[in-house]
Protein backbone atom coordinates (compact mmCIF):
# COMPACT_ATOMS: atom_id res chain seq x y z
CA UNK A 1 0.00 0.00 0.00
CA UNK A 2 1.41 3.40 -0.90
CA UNK A 3 1.44 6.88 1.01
CA UNK A 4 1.34 10.08 -0.18
CA UNK A 5 2.70 13.15 1.57
CA UNK A 6 3.54 16.74 0.99
CA UNK A 7 6.30 18.68 2.49
CA UNK A 8 6.65 22.18 3.91
CA UNK A 9 9.23 24.68 1.56
CA UNK A 10 10.91 25.54 5.26
CA UNK A 11 11.66 22.33 5.80
CA UNK A 12 13.58 21.66 2.47
CA UNK A 13 14.51 24.93 1.42
CA UNK A 14 18.70 24.59 1.46
CA UNK A 15 20.60 27.08 3.75
CA UNK A 16 22.44 30.35 2.01
CA UNK A 17 25.65 29.26 2.42
CA UNK A 18 25.16 25.58 0.98
CA UNK A 19 23.67 27.46 -2.43
CA UNK A 20 26.16 29.53 -2.70
CA UNK A 21 29.07 26.72 -1.90
CA UNK A 22 27.48 24.84 -4.81
CA UNK A 23 28.76 28.24 -6.83
CA UNK A 24 32.21 27.58 -5.73
CA UNK A 25 31.77 30.92 -2.98
CA UNK A 26 32.86 29.37 0.46
CA UNK A 27 31.44 32.16 2.18
CA UNK A 28 28.42 34.68 2.60
CA UNK A 29 30.43 37.79 2.80
CA UNK A 30 32.24 37.09 -0.34
CA UNK A 31 28.83 37.06 -2.35
CA UNK A 32 28.37 40.34 -3.73
CA UNK A 33 25.20 42.39 -3.35
CA UNK A 34 24.01 41.41 -7.35
CA UNK A 35 24.21 37.72 -6.31
CA UNK A 36 22.54 38.66 -3.05
CA UNK A 37 19.54 39.60 -5.23
CA UNK A 38 19.64 36.93 -7.60
CA UNK A 39 19.53 34.48 -4.59
CA UNK A 40 16.27 36.49 -3.47
CA UNK A 41 14.84 36.76 -6.31
CA UNK A 42 15.37 32.88 -7.05
CA UNK A 43 14.15 31.95 -3.69
CA UNK A 44 10.98 33.87 -3.83
CA UNK A 45 10.42 32.15 -7.26
CA UNK A 46 11.08 28.58 -5.88
CA UNK A 47 8.47 29.12 -2.78
CA UNK A 48 5.67 30.10 -5.77
CA UNK A 49 6.45 27.62 -7.79
CA UNK A 50 7.33 24.64 -6.02
CA UNK A 51 4.64 21.87 -4.70
CA UNK A 52 7.09 19.33 -3.02
CA UNK A 53 5.54 15.81 -2.48
CA UNK A 54 6.56 12.35 -1.95
CA UNK A 55 4.83 8.66 -2.81
CA UNK A 56 6.39 5.76 -1.11
CA UNK A 57 5.76 2.20 0.21
CA UNK A 58 7.10 -0.76 1.93
CA UNK A 59 8.48 -3.39 -0.34
CA UNK A 60 9.60 -7.25 0.43
CA UNK A 61 13.29 -7.87 -0.37
CA UNK A 62 11.93 -10.56 -3.09
CA UNK A 63 9.75 -7.92 -4.89
CA UNK A 64 12.60 -5.57 -5.02
CA UNK A 65 15.19 -8.00 -6.27
CA UNK A 66 12.77 -7.83 -9.20
CA UNK A 67 12.80 -4.36 -9.06
CA UNK A 68 16.70 -4.13 -8.79
CA UNK A 69 16.94 -6.75 -11.52
CA UNK A 70 15.15 -4.08 -14.12
CA UNK A 71 15.89 -4.09 -17.51
CA UNK A 72 19.13 -6.41 -16.72
CA UNK A 73 21.04 -3.56 -17.64
CA UNK A 74 22.91 -3.13 -14.02
CA UNK A 75 26.77 -3.19 -13.68
CA UNK A 76 27.86 -7.14 -12.57
CA UNK A 77 28.49 -6.13 -9.34
CA UNK A 78 26.52 -3.06 -7.20
CA UNK A 79 26.53 -2.09 -3.82
CA UNK A 80 22.65 -2.33 -3.32
CA UNK A 81 23.15 -6.27 -4.76
CA UNK A 82 25.42 -6.66 -1.57
CA UNK A 83 23.57 -4.11 1.04
CA UNK A 84 19.59 -4.59 0.47
CA UNK A 85 19.66 -8.66 1.07
CA UNK A 86 21.02 -7.63 4.96
CA UNK A 87 18.86 -4.58 5.31
CA UNK A 88 15.48 -4.86 8.19
CA UNK A 89 12.94 -2.83 6.02
CA UNK A 90 12.67 -1.54 2.57
CA UNK A 91 10.87 1.31 1.44
CA UNK A 92 10.45 2.37 -2.35
CA UNK A 93 10.31 6.40 -3.04
CA UNK A 94 9.21 8.97 -5.33
CA UNK A 95 9.25 12.16 -5.04
CA UNK A 96 9.37 16.05 -6.71
CA UNK A 97 9.63 19.71 -6.38
CA UNK A 98 6.70 19.54 -8.92
CA UNK A 99 5.75 20.76 -12.50
CA UNK A 100 5.78 24.40 -12.25
CA UNK A 101 9.21 24.97 -10.89
CA UNK A 102 10.60 22.78 -13.46
CA UNK A 103 8.62 24.39 -16.53
CA UNK A 104 10.09 27.65 -15.00
CA UNK A 105 13.61 26.70 -15.15
CA UNK A 106 13.19 26.04 -18.47
CA UNK A 107 11.70 29.04 -19.54
CA UNK A 108 14.19 31.04 -17.64
CA UNK A 109 17.12 29.19 -20.14
CA UNK A 110 15.10 29.47 -22.87
CA UNK A 111 14.56 33.61 -22.31
CA UNK A 112 18.00 33.02 -21.79
CA UNK A 113 18.17 34.59 -18.20
CA UNK A 114 20.72 32.20 -17.56
CA UNK A 115 21.64 33.49 -13.72
CA UNK A 116 18.27 33.40 -12.39
CA UNK A 117 17.72 30.09 -13.72
CA UNK A 118 20.63 28.41 -13.33
CA UNK A 119 19.75 29.82 -8.84
CA UNK A 120 16.76 28.71 -9.22
CA UNK A 121 17.91 25.05 -10.86
CA UNK A 122 20.24 25.08 -8.39
CA UNK A 123 18.37 25.88 -5.45
CA UNK A 124 15.22 23.14 -6.68
CA UNK A 125 18.09 20.35 -7.01
CA UNK A 126 19.44 20.69 -3.65
CA UNK A 127 15.43 20.82 -2.12
CA UNK A 128 14.75 17.90 -3.82
CA UNK A 129 17.90 16.08 -2.09
CA UNK A 130 16.99 17.37 1.38
CA UNK A 131 13.06 15.74 0.55
CA UNK A 132 15.56 12.91 0.34
CA UNK A 133 17.12 13.25 3.31
CA UNK A 134 13.94 14.14 4.53
CA UNK A 135 12.59 10.94 3.74
CA UNK A 136 15.55 9.10 5.10
CA UNK A 137 14.87 10.78 9.00
CA UNK A 138 11.22 10.21 8.96
CA UNK A 139 11.61 6.49 7.94
CA UNK A 140 13.87 6.60 10.94
CA UNK A 141 11.47 7.74 13.14
CA UNK A 142 9.18 4.87 12.26
CA UNK A 143 11.63 2.51 12.65
CA UNK A 144 11.11 0.45 16.24
CA UNK A 145 14.64 -0.12 15.98
CA UNK A 146 16.54 2.53 17.99
CA UNK A 147 20.17 0.29 18.31
CA UNK A 148 23.36 2.49 18.47
CA UNK A 149 23.96 3.30 14.70
CA UNK A 150 20.84 2.13 13.12
CA UNK A 151 21.23 4.01 9.83
CA UNK A 152 18.30 4.27 6.81
CA UNK A 153 20.01 5.47 3.83
CA UNK A 154 18.66 6.44 0.03
CA UNK A 155 19.96 4.58 -3.59
CA UNK A 156 18.58 5.70 -6.76
CA UNK A 157 18.44 4.04 -10.31
CA UNK A 158 21.28 5.93 -12.57
CA UNK A 159 23.51 6.03 -9.13
CA UNK A 160 26.16 2.96 -8.11
CA UNK A 161 25.72 0.71 -11.00
CA UNK A 162 21.85 0.68 -10.60
CA UNK A 163 20.85 1.24 -14.44
CA UNK A 164 18.73 4.45 -15.50
CA UNK A 165 16.19 1.85 -16.68
CA UNK A 166 15.42 0.33 -13.34
CA UNK A 167 13.01 3.41 -12.99
CA UNK A 168 10.57 1.23 -15.18
CA UNK A 169 10.02 -1.67 -12.78
CA UNK A 170 10.13 0.98 -9.86
CA UNK A 171 6.76 2.82 -11.84
CA UNK A 172 5.25 -0.16 -12.54
CA UNK A 173 5.32 -0.82 -8.94
CA UNK A 174 4.87 2.17 -7.07
CA UNK A 175 2.70 4.53 -9.51
CA UNK A 176 4.60 7.90 -9.22
CA UNK A 177 2.03 9.36 -11.60
CA UNK A 178 -0.14 9.53 -9.05
CA UNK A 179 2.25 12.64 -7.83
CA UNK A 180 2.40 13.72 -11.35
CA UNK A 181 5.94 12.54 -12.40
CA UNK A 182 5.87 10.67 -15.31
CA UNK A 183 8.67 8.86 -17.24
CA UNK A 184 10.40 10.03 -20.77
CA UNK A 185 11.75 7.05 -23.41
CA UNK A 186 14.95 7.86 -21.82
CA UNK A 187 13.78 6.87 -18.09
CA UNK A 188 14.18 10.30 -17.40
CA UNK A 189 11.92 11.35 -14.46
CA UNK A 190 9.08 14.42 -15.67
CA UNK A 191 9.29 16.92 -13.44
CA UNK A 192 12.81 17.19 -13.66
CA UNK A 193 13.36 18.04 -10.32
CA UNK A 194 12.62 14.74 -8.75
CA UNK A 195 14.11 11.65 -7.17
CA UNK A 196 13.18 8.29 -7.14
CA UNK A 197 14.99 4.95 -5.01
CA UNK A 198 14.92 2.84 -2.16
CA UNK A 199 15.01 2.95 1.66
CA UNK A 200 17.41 0.99 2.98
CA UNK A 201 17.26 0.60 7.04
CA UNK A 202 19.89 -1.20 9.23
CA UNK A 203 23.37 -0.95 11.15
CA UNK A 204 25.19 1.78 10.14
CA UNK A 205 28.06 -0.75 8.83
CA UNK A 206 25.87 -2.66 5.77
CA UNK A 207 26.02 0.94 3.80
CA UNK A 208 30.03 1.13 3.87
CA UNK A 209 31.79 -0.35 0.35
CA UNK A 210 35.09 0.55 -0.76
CA UNK A 211 34.26 2.73 -4.12
CA UNK A 212 36.67 0.54 -6.24
CA UNK A 213 33.24 -0.54 -8.07
CA UNK A 214 34.39 -0.05 -12.39
CA UNK A 215 31.46 3.02 -12.05
CA UNK A 216 33.32 4.61 -9.03
CA UNK A 217 35.97 6.01 -11.45
CA UNK A 218 33.16 8.00 -13.74
CA UNK A 219 32.03 9.81 -10.55
CA UNK A 220 32.63 13.43 -9.63
CA UNK A 221 31.58 13.89 -6.09
CA UNK A 222 31.87 10.94 -3.90
CA UNK A 223 29.53 11.67 -1.90
CA UNK A 224 28.30 8.32 -0.88
CA UNK A 225 31.25 8.10 1.28
CA UNK A 226 30.62 11.12 3.65
CA UNK A 227 26.96 9.74 4.32
CA UNK A 228 28.43 6.31 5.65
Amino acid sequence: MSHIIRFKIKDIQPEKEVVFKEFGIPKIDLVSEKIQQLYSEAIKVFRETSKPIVIYSEISKEKFQNIFKGEGNNSAETPVDKIFPKADNLILFALTMGKEVSEKIEILFKENDFALGSMLDNIASLSADNAVKKMEELAAKDTKNHEENYLILAYSPGYCGWDISGQKKLFEYLHPEKIGITLNDSFLMIPLKSVSGVLISRKSEIHKFENNFSFCSLCKTKSCLERM
